[in-house]
């Protein structure tokens, strides 16, 4: 689940879990395992932009960095 508010790169970092999964916010990858959702704040404005898979929090994430977080659930 990856977060899009306000924060600075937010969108960015959202483009690149839609390119790398081949799914739309609102979709689930065809293997199942994840799901993407676009929430406005999730209390780590500090930590932003901020990525939520399951219970584990990534912040600070750059595009370049979502290709290590995915490589996380292989």
């Amino acid at each position: 689940m990856a977060t899009c508010g306000i924060a600075s790169g937010a969108k960015e970092v959202l483009d690149e879990f839609k390119k790398k999964l081949k799914i739309k916010v609102g979709e689930t990858s065809p293997d199942g395992k994840f799901s993407l959702s676009c929430l406005r704040c999730v209390g780590a404005c500090g930590l932003a932009p901020v990525v939520l898979i399951g219970e584990k929090t990534y912040g600070r994430v750059s595009p370049d960095g979502v290709k290590d977080i995915l490589k996380e659930y292989e």
